[in-house]
């Protein structure tokens, strides 16, 4: 068995521990440079100072980040402490594989060889990214994109901010426009967009069922919000694909679902193991 630490105790890094090959790796520490968490432990595995976290004598250490110049800076950093086994880099990996996207393809799979009926949604559309993946998917199908296409909308972040839920800001994700995310559709004319502040923009489509919805709006007030007009409305055998479930970025994800479940009774909610802590409602 191999040893190995992760270098980057933020999002990304500790989202790879629960991915790495227990038979065959074994995490010793964390290193991060944050005088936060240095000394703080993540599951039982201590955040040392990436000096001390060298200094356990890894066989190889995995940079748990996707920004290149962030990487290269780590990177240097660890040889300069006399590192000289081997080095992983998360971004080379990010690029290559795609748990989210893979789950995604399974899940149309499902839905097509059932015959589950249904439109598609998405609510938090950003630039697209998921969105033309859904319309080559489902192109016989309505694809309803929900989104303000001016990013976080005040009343959502002042939520956020009461509950300290995240350190999300007015216009966050605000470089978008619906024009964009057409463009970029392989079947635009089966998309409908819903420009605006959600669950208003839901008005008037009380009658809508659907057989997929991605649920990608990062912070509570609008989950919440989603869970109440999408789940009811999905069909048997149909499936809402959650973004940030189990993301410490986001921590308004996961109360989002805990209180509709207080509400409404369990969920039948499967967490992944993506870099995003996503996880998978299904209607049974």
């Amino acid at each position: 068995m191999q040893t190995i630490v992760i270098l980057g105790a933020g999002q990304f890094g500790r989202a790879c521990a629960p991915l790495l090959n227990t038979s065959y790796y074994q995490l010793l520490a964390y290193g991060d440079n944050s005088p936060k968490l240095q000394g703080t432990f993540i599951e039982n595995i201590p955040v040392l100072p990436i000096s001390e976290a060298i200094a356990c004598q890894p066989d190889c250490a995995l940079i748990g980040l996707t920004d290149s110049d962030r990487t290269k800076a780590l990177e240097q950093q660890a040889r300069s402490y006399g590192f000289q086994g081997t080095i992983l880099f998360l971004r080379d990996l990010y690029q290559l594989l795609d748990i989210r996207s893979a789950t995604l393809w399974r899940m149309a799979k499902r839905i097509q060889e059932q015959s589950i009926p249904g439109n598609i949604a998405e609510l938090g559309v950003y630039k697209g990214d998921l969105a033309w993946k859904l319309n080559l998917l489902f192109p016989d199908r309505s694809l309803y994109l929900f989104d303000t296409f001016e990013g976080f909308d005040k009343r959502d972040v002042e939520q956020e901010s009461a509950h300290s839920f995240s350190r999300a800001q007015k216009g966050d994700f605000s470089d978008t426009d619906k024009s964009a995310v057409l463009a970029r559709l392989p079947y635009p004319d089966k998309a409908v967009i819903r420009k605006g502040f959600f669950p208003d923009t839901a008005n008037g489509l009380e009658e809508i069922s659907y057989a997929f919805v991605s649920l990608d709006a990062d912070l509570y007030a609008p989950i919440l919000a989603g869970l109440h007009y999408f789940y009811p409305r999905l069909h048997q055998g149909g499936t809402l694909l959650l973004h940030d479930y189990n993301n410490p970025r986001f921590r308004g994800a996961h109360q989002a679902v805990e209180d509709y479940e207080k509400e409404k009774g369990h969920l039948l909610l499967v967490p992944l193991c993506d870099l995003h802590g996503s996880a998978v409602i299904m209607k049974p």
